[in-house]
């Protein structure tokens, strides 16, 4: 290997423009070797230093690089090896586990279409043996008759000259009535035929009965430097390159980049705040029981009151309206019967559309304390609900408000789960952050564990919010990284 690359190196020492002449330069603008007559015609402008005085250089300082790189950068580049190795391990396992699944549903769905087609032999069976009886039933009686006919007529035949009068014409008459009996029993007048019509396939529905295959591939593209010491509480991406974000205790919202420069700030001291279609300002400001809507420019153009309740977080729908989830001022778990724990519609306006409180019967809370809340792509409503300290789960409801489905983690036992924040993605998938555990669940839209995106020993996903292929991610420690989410 390395006479090889002795060779390479000697093979570049001649200039391939300029009739083989020797490359004894450098230029630093370009980062290529160069001839005297490069110099001149394309590289006179540019940063260029002798080969002879670069390796002057190179030669005192390579070898104390080469230790940094072997001590400091070579260990940890090792170590995303194995996690290399980790993830193809994973990958394959997880390909096994989904192998397994389809033969299992395969088998399933062939047990089940068995089944169904014994139960249409069975019927077809029943109905043909019930028709053959009628027949059997029809086909004795008309015996009977022929039989019957048979003998009269032979024995009217025979003692026509002896009977007397009136026994000929009553046998005459007997004989013409059971004639027209046994006519009745002619098989075309009775018919019962059974019939099995095929069905028609439907390749769409057997496409969704099996089930989807969910390829999701998630690439880190910028991992900032912390911003603060304090968790990162809201996060609203604006474009795929820019969102705001707002940390805990923080008077200012900050308008930042993916290199993590701010570019705006707004001095607020809002509980939570999203941008809406139109570009206004809603923030919400619990202590003061009040949502107000800012201008593009901060001024502000609207304010409404929910006192008794304190508006904590809100997101924006599709139509540009907004859900806000809403607490009395009452003990945060222990909950009495005049407590209020609510998601509101809500207009830009403030008029209120539509309040989840209650289950169908009108009674059972929905919440104990309805932290995050945001509409997925169906119109299903998807809601952090914290149970006690520590603990919570995810509500989602149908548009109409009733529940779908709840959600406690996967096979985690029903206090362990605490989630933070949810967002959905343009194929009605759930994302949620669960910071204890340092993970993003994946669900799909009818609550099926899907899979963890990210997991990372030193930092916790508390914040999420998503943009086109972006998915931005603040962290508790007060970090923010940004992923480019494919799906």
């Amino acid at each position: 290997m390395t006479s090889s690359l002795y060779k390479a190196q000697f093979a570049l020492r001649l200039c391939d423009i300029h009739d083989k002449k020797e490359l004894h330069a450098y230029c630093k603008t370009c980062k290529i070797k160069i001839c005297s007559s490069c110099i001149k015609e394309d590289h006179t402008s540019h940063d260029w230093e002798t080969i002879t005085d670069i390796l002057r250089e190179k030669r005192r300082s390579l070898p104390e690089e080469c230790k940094e790189i072997r001590s400091k950068q070579l260990p940890g580049l090792k170590k995303e090896l194995i996690s290399f190795d980790r993830k193809i391990e994973k990958e394959d396992a997880q390909f096994q586990q989904n192998k397994s699944t389809l033969n299992v549903s395969r088998q399933s769905y062939i047990n089940e279409i068995n089944r169904l087609f014994d139960r249409r032999v069975e019927e077809c069976q029943q109905k043909s043996e019930s028709a053959i009886q009628l027949y059997k039933e029809k086909r004795e009686g008309l015996k009977l008759k022929v039989e019957y006919l048979d003998m009269m007529t032979i024995s009217l035949d025979k003692d026509i000259n002896t009977l007397p009068d009136h026994d000929i014409l009553d046998m005459e008459q007997e004989m013409k009535d059971e004639l027209q009996k046994a006519l009745s029993y002619r098989a075309n007048k009775h018919t019962c035929t059974t019939v099995f019509k095929s069905g028609q396939m439907d390749i769409q529905a057997l496409e969704n009965m099996i089930g989807e295959i969910h390829n999701i591939s998630v690439e880190e593209m910028n991992d900032m430097n912390r911003f603060s010491e304090l968790k990162m509480v809201s996060l609203k991406s604006v474009s795929d390159s820019n969102a705001w974000v707002r940390f805990d205790e923080d008077h200012f919202a900050k308008l930042i980049n993916r290199a993590g420069d701010v570019l705006k700030t707004m001095k607020t001291s809002c509980t939570d705040l999203i941008i809406s279609n139109s570009g206004e300002f809603v923030l919400t400001k619990s202590a003061k029981c009040k949502i107000s809507v800012l201008s593009e420019d901060g001024n502000t153009t609207g304010t409404f009151d929910t006192t008794p309740l304190k508006p904590s977080y809100v997101s924006r729908t599709g139509n540009d309206e907004i859900l806000v989830t809403l607490r009395d001022t009452g003990d945060d778990y222990n909950l009495v019967p005049t407590s209020r724990r609510i998601v509101q519609r809500m207009t830009l306006t403030g008029k209120v559309l539509h309040t989840y409180e209650f289950r169908e019967d009108g009674i059972t809370r929905l919440f104990t304390w309805p932290v995050r809340t945001t509409e997925n792509k169906n119109m299903d409503i998807c809601v952090i609900n914290w149970l006690k300290k520590g603990n919570g789960e995810l509500v989602v409801l149908n548009k109409d408000g009733r529940v779908k489905f709840t959600y406690a983690g996967n096979g985690l036992s029903s206090d362990k789960f605490n989630p933070y924040s949810v967002e959905c993605d343009h194929k009605c998938r759930i994302l949620l952050t669960e910071p204890k555990r340092r993970a993003i669940h994946m669900l799909s839209s009818e609550g099926i564990y899907l899979c963890t995106l990210s997991h990372y020993e030193n930092l916790r996903p508390y914040s999420i919010s998503m943009y086109g292929e972006s998915l931005w991610c603040g962290m508790k420690e007060g970090s923010m990284k940004v992923f480019r989410y494919k799906y």
